[in-house]
Protein backbone atom coordinates (compact mmCIF):
# COMPACT_ATOMS: atom_id res chain seq x y z
CA UNK A 1 0.00 0.00 0.00
CA UNK A 2 1.53 3.55 -0.88
CA UNK A 3 -1.05 5.90 -0.13
CA UNK A 4 -4.31 6.50 1.90
CA UNK A 5 -7.26 8.59 0.37
CA UNK A 6 -9.95 9.77 2.71
CA UNK A 7 -12.72 10.27 0.83
CA UNK A 8 -15.04 12.90 1.46
CA UNK A 9 -12.98 15.53 2.66
CA UNK A 10 -14.20 18.89 1.34
CA UNK A 11 -18.39 16.90 1.26
CA UNK A 12 -20.01 14.22 2.87
CA UNK A 13 -20.08 10.21 1.93
CA UNK A 14 -23.95 9.65 1.78
CA UNK A 15 -23.53 5.94 1.92
CA UNK A 16 -26.31 6.07 -1.52
CA UNK A 17 -25.71 3.18 -3.67
CA UNK A 18 -24.06 5.80 -6.35
CA UNK A 19 -21.39 5.97 -4.30
CA UNK A 20 -20.78 3.18 -3.16
CA UNK A 21 -20.47 1.62 -6.67
CA UNK A 22 -18.05 4.91 -7.77
CA UNK A 23 -16.05 4.25 -5.12
CA UNK A 24 -15.55 0.54 -5.64
CA UNK A 25 -14.70 1.66 -9.09
CA UNK A 26 -11.86 3.85 -7.48
CA UNK A 27 -10.53 0.74 -5.41
CA UNK A 28 -10.44 -1.52 -8.30
CA UNK A 29 -8.63 1.10 -10.63
CA UNK A 30 -5.83 2.28 -7.45
CA UNK A 31 -5.30 -1.22 -5.73
CA UNK A 32 -2.11 0.73 -4.64
CA UNK A 33 -3.94 2.68 -2.31
CA UNK A 34 -5.98 2.39 0.94
CA UNK A 35 -9.48 4.19 1.01
CA UNK A 36 -11.85 5.08 3.99
CA UNK A 37 -14.96 7.39 4.25
CA UNK A 38 -16.12 10.93 5.69
CA UNK A 39 -19.41 10.58 7.09
CA UNK A 40 -21.14 12.44 10.16
CA UNK A 41 -23.55 10.46 12.56
CA UNK A 42 -26.52 12.42 10.74
CA UNK A 43 -26.26 10.40 7.43
CA UNK A 44 -29.25 9.03 7.24
CA UNK A 45 -27.68 5.49 5.18
CA UNK A 46 -24.96 5.57 8.05
CA UNK A 47 -25.68 1.93 8.80
CA UNK A 48 -24.71 0.74 5.12
CA UNK A 49 -21.68 0.98 5.98
CA UNK A 50 -21.81 -2.59 7.20
CA UNK A 51 -21.72 -4.14 3.76
CA UNK A 52 -18.54 -2.86 2.31
CA UNK A 53 -14.88 -3.27 3.21
CA UNK A 54 -13.98 0.25 3.80
CA UNK A 55 -13.12 1.82 7.35
CA UNK A 56 -15.44 5.16 8.43
CA UNK A 57 -14.37 8.19 10.26
CA UNK A 58 -17.67 9.64 11.69
CA UNK A 59 -17.89 13.32 13.12
CA UNK A 60 -19.93 12.81 16.76
CA UNK A 61 -21.21 16.33 16.79
CA UNK A 62 -21.34 18.31 13.13
CA UNK A 63 -23.62 20.98 14.50
CA UNK A 64 -21.36 20.91 17.76
CA UNK A 65 -24.52 20.56 19.90
CA UNK A 66 -24.53 16.44 20.84
CA UNK A 67 -27.64 15.12 19.98
CA UNK A 68 -29.30 12.14 21.32
CA UNK A 69 -28.71 8.26 19.84
CA UNK A 70 -25.03 9.13 18.84
CA UNK A 71 -23.41 5.89 20.70
CA UNK A 72 -26.42 3.57 19.41
CA UNK A 73 -25.25 4.75 16.06
CA UNK A 74 -22.21 4.05 16.65
CA UNK A 75 -22.64 1.01 18.20
CA UNK A 76 -24.58 0.08 14.95
CA UNK A 77 -21.71 0.19 13.00
CA UNK A 78 -18.64 -0.09 15.55
CA UNK A 79 -16.45 -2.63 13.62
CA UNK A 80 -16.07 -0.25 10.54
CA UNK A 81 -15.32 2.31 12.27
CA UNK A 82 -11.48 3.91 11.81
CA UNK A 83 -11.96 6.89 14.77
CA UNK A 84 -14.81 8.77 15.66
CA UNK A 85 -14.20 12.99 15.57
CA UNK A 86 -15.26 15.23 17.84
CA UNK A 87 -15.87 18.85 17.64
CA UNK A 88 -14.21 20.62 20.80
CA UNK A 89 -15.35 23.38 22.55
CA UNK A 90 -13.84 25.27 25.53
CA UNK A 91 -16.63 25.19 29.06
CA UNK A 92 -18.93 23.00 27.33
CA UNK A 93 -20.59 20.71 29.47
CA UNK A 94 -22.18 18.28 26.59
CA UNK A 95 -19.18 17.86 24.12
CA UNK A 96 -17.38 16.78 27.16
CA UNK A 97 -19.28 14.09 28.24
CA UNK A 98 -20.12 13.11 24.68
CA UNK A 99 -16.29 12.77 24.43
CA UNK A 100 -15.78 11.17 27.53
CA UNK A 101 -18.90 8.83 27.06
CA UNK A 102 -17.26 7.58 23.23
CA UNK A 103 -13.77 7.16 24.93
CA UNK A 104 -15.73 5.16 27.89
CA UNK A 105 -16.86 2.76 24.96
CA UNK A 106 -13.68 2.31 23.75
CA UNK A 107 -14.22 4.11 20.64
CA UNK A 108 -10.61 5.95 18.91
CA UNK A 109 -11.34 9.89 19.01
CA UNK A 110 -9.92 12.21 17.41
CA UNK A 111 -10.77 15.79 18.36
CA UNK A 112 -10.97 18.77 16.20
CA UNK A 113 -10.48 22.18 17.90
CA UNK A 114 -13.41 24.07 16.48
CA UNK A 115 -12.00 27.13 14.49
CA UNK A 116 -14.55 30.22 13.55
CA UNK A 117 -14.56 32.16 10.33
CA UNK A 118 -15.53 35.36 12.50
CA UNK A 119 -16.76 36.88 15.84
CA UNK A 120 -20.53 36.42 14.73
CA UNK A 121 -20.24 33.20 14.71
CA UNK A 122 -17.74 32.16 17.31
CA UNK A 123 -19.93 34.17 19.89
CA UNK A 124 -23.02 31.73 19.18
CA UNK A 125 -21.22 29.19 20.86
CA UNK A 126 -18.47 30.09 22.95
CA UNK A 127 -16.67 33.18 23.82
CA UNK A 128 -13.52 35.38 22.42
CA UNK A 129 -11.86 35.44 25.09
CA UNK A 130 -10.59 31.93 24.20
CA UNK A 131 -9.12 32.07 21.06
CA UNK A 132 -7.07 34.37 18.92
CA UNK A 133 -7.34 35.32 15.34
CA UNK A 134 -4.52 33.40 13.09
CA UNK A 135 -4.15 33.18 9.76
CA UNK A 136 -7.47 34.12 9.17
CA UNK A 137 -9.43 31.93 11.73
CA UNK A 138 -10.32 32.21 15.37
CA UNK A 139 -8.79 28.88 16.71
CA UNK A 140 -8.26 28.33 20.48
CA UNK A 141 -5.82 29.53 22.22
CA UNK A 142 -3.87 30.18 25.41
CA UNK A 143 -5.11 28.83 28.66
CA UNK A 144 -7.48 26.51 27.32
CA UNK A 145 -5.17 25.56 24.65
CA UNK A 146 -3.35 23.73 27.34
CA UNK A 147 -6.40 22.82 29.24
CA UNK A 148 -7.35 20.39 26.56
CA UNK A 149 -4.34 18.91 25.89
CA UNK A 150 -3.89 18.36 29.10
CA UNK A 151 -7.16 16.82 29.34
CA UNK A 152 -6.34 13.86 26.68
CA UNK A 153 -2.93 13.43 27.99
CA UNK A 154 -4.53 12.42 30.98
CA UNK A 155 -7.13 10.45 29.12
CA UNK A 156 -4.04 8.66 27.36
CA UNK A 157 -1.74 8.28 30.20
CA UNK A 158 -3.93 7.46 33.04
CA UNK A 159 -6.81 5.73 31.65
CA UNK A 160 -5.47 4.21 28.75
CA UNK A 161 -7.60 5.37 26.32
CA UNK A 162 -7.44 6.33 22.80
CA UNK A 163 -7.75 9.63 21.71
CA UNK A 164 -5.78 12.69 20.25
CA UNK A 165 -6.05 16.06 18.72
CA UNK A 166 -6.42 16.58 15.26
CA UNK A 167 -3.37 17.87 13.77
CA UNK A 168 -1.92 19.22 17.85
CA UNK A 169 1.74 20.31 16.15
CA UNK A 170 -0.38 22.68 13.47
CA UNK A 171 2.06 20.81 10.70
CA UNK A 172 -0.80 19.69 8.86
CA UNK A 173 -1.25 16.18 7.59
CA UNK A 174 2.61 15.48 7.00
CA UNK A 175 3.22 16.11 10.93
CA UNK A 176 -0.03 14.39 12.41
CA UNK A 177 -0.75 11.24 10.67
CA UNK A 178 -3.76 10.03 12.53
CA UNK A 179 -5.49 9.04 9.71
CA UNK A 180 -3.34 7.02 7.76
CA UNK A 181 -1.77 5.12 10.88
CA UNK A 182 -5.76 4.80 12.42
CA UNK A 183 -6.90 3.61 9.39
CA UNK A 184 -4.28 0.92 7.74
CA UNK A 185 -1.53 0.78 11.56
CA UNK A 186 0.44 2.20 8.59
CA UNK A 187 2.58 5.98 8.02
CA UNK A 188 1.42 7.03 4.53
CA UNK A 189 0.36 9.68 2.97
CA UNK A 190 -2.79 10.73 2.66
CA UNK A 191 -4.44 12.33 -0.29
CA UNK A 192 -8.24 13.01 -1.40
CA UNK A 193 -11.36 12.08 -3.14
CA UNK A 194 -14.10 13.83 -3.65
CA UNK A 195 -16.83 11.67 -5.46
CA UNK A 196 -19.68 13.40 -7.98
CA UNK A 197 -21.83 10.78 -7.02
CA UNK A 198 -21.79 12.58 -3.10
CA UNK A 199 -22.00 16.18 -4.70
CA UNK A 200 -21.82 19.31 -2.70
CA UNK A 201 -22.80 18.47 0.76
CA UNK A 202 -25.75 18.85 2.43
CA UNK A 203 -25.22 20.25 5.74
CA UNK A 204 -24.35 23.10 6.75
CA UNK A 205 -22.24 22.70 10.13
CA UNK A 206 -20.61 25.82 11.71
CA UNK A 207 -18.27 27.95 10.06
CA UNK A 208 -17.31 24.39 7.81
CA UNK A 209 -13.64 25.33 6.29
CA UNK A 210 -14.48 23.33 3.51
CA UNK A 211 -17.76 25.36 2.66
CA UNK A 212 -16.31 28.35 3.30
CA UNK A 213 -13.91 27.80 0.61
CA UNK A 214 -16.43 26.60 -1.40
CA UNK A 215 -18.20 30.02 -1.31
CA UNK A 216 -14.96 31.89 -2.04
CA UNK A 217 -14.27 29.37 -5.30
CA UNK A 218 -17.60 30.30 -6.49
CA UNK A 219 -16.78 34.05 -6.05
CA UNK A 220 -13.74 33.56 -7.51
CA UNK A 221 -15.87 32.58 -10.62
CA UNK A 222 -14.81 28.67 -9.99
CA UNK A 223 -16.03 25.63 -9.46
CA UNK A 224 -16.61 24.49 -5.77
CA UNK A 225 -15.03 21.40 -5.49
CA UNK A 226 -13.08 18.97 -8.08
CA UNK A 227 -14.43 16.01 -8.07
CA UNK A 228 -13.31 12.64 -9.17
CA UNK A 229 -9.63 13.23 -8.41
CA UNK A 230 -7.50 11.74 -6.35
CA UNK A 231 -5.18 14.74 -4.91
CA UNK A 232 -3.55 16.34 -1.80
CA UNK A 233 -5.22 19.26 -0.49
CA UNK A 234 -3.55 22.09 0.77
CA UNK A 235 -3.32 21.26 4.40
CA UNK A 236 -2.63 17.45 3.39
CA UNK A 237 0.25 18.82 0.73
CA UNK A 238 1.50 21.41 3.87
CA UNK A 239 1.10 24.75 1.77
CA UNK A 240 -1.49 26.42 4.44
CA UNK A 241 -0.01 29.52 5.53
CA UNK A 242 -1.12 27.97 8.92
CA UNK A 243 1.04 25.64 8.75
CA UNK A 244 3.75 27.65 7.31
CA UNK A 245 3.28 29.74 10.68
CA UNK A 246 3.74 26.64 12.64
CA UNK A 247 6.71 25.71 10.82
CA UNK A 248 8.78 29.23 11.45
CA UNK A 249 7.85 30.72 8.45
CA UNK A 250 6.74 34.68 9.15
CA UNK A 251 3.06 35.08 8.11
CA UNK A 252 2.46 36.40 4.50
CA UNK A 253 1.23 39.89 4.51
Amino acid sequence: MKQVVRVAVSNNFNCTDKEWNQLHTFTKTNPDKCFFINSNIHTPKLHTVNDHDYKVVVTANPNLIPQTKILSKLQAIKSKIAFVRVKYLPHNKAIKRLLFDIVQKGYPVVITLQRFNGKASLEKYTKTDYYEYSCSRYRLAGEELTRIKDFVSFLRSAMNKQVWICDESGKGCKGCGLCATLTTNQSLPIASLNLSTSGICKFNCPDCYAKTMQHFCKAMGNNPISFDKIKQNEKQAGRTEHIRFAQGFPVRS
